[in-house]
């Protein structure tokens, strides 16, 4: 159950809102495993001049940042995510979004910092928000 935050310029259009929306969310559940239905986006339309990069940084070639914050759970190994960065890119790719203009990290938490409301486990330690 990541936790995803999507910043991109204010000139992308709707439909590629979208598209960015679910290729990010197809390439989680594919590259993670986890259910279709653990759904959680944040996506924020920012003025394109509040967006500041270095469009070579290690020899890219950037124009359009989308910028990807995924906050979940530890566990997972260094092979699936680097799956799922893959898979993620491989979709934001076919929806339209330049492979150079993806920036994409990762922050790790344990399940005892998360609640998701009253059918949350009150120890944290529930077992559905774990690898």
């Amino acid at each position: 159950m990541p936790l995803v935050r999507i910043d991109l310029p204010d000139t992308t259009s709707v439909e590629l809102r979208r598209a960015i929306g679910d290729a990010v969310h197809e390439g989680l559940v594919e590259g993670l495993g986890m259910p279709a239905q653990d759904r959680f986006q944040i996506l924020r339309a920012l003025p394109a001049q509040d967006f500041s990069f270095d469009p070579h940084f290690m020899g890219g070639s950037r124009r359009d940042v989308v910028f990807l914050q995924v906050l979940m759970v530890r566990g997972y190994s260094t092979e699936v995510k680097k799956a799922t960065f893959a898979a993620i890119a491989t979709r934001l790719e076919a929806a339209g979004v330049r492979p150079d203009d993806v920036f994409l990290a990762v922050t790790e938490n344990g399940g005892e910092d998360w609640y998701v409301g009253r059918s949350g486990d009150d120890s944290g330690d529930d077992a559905s928000a774990t690898p």
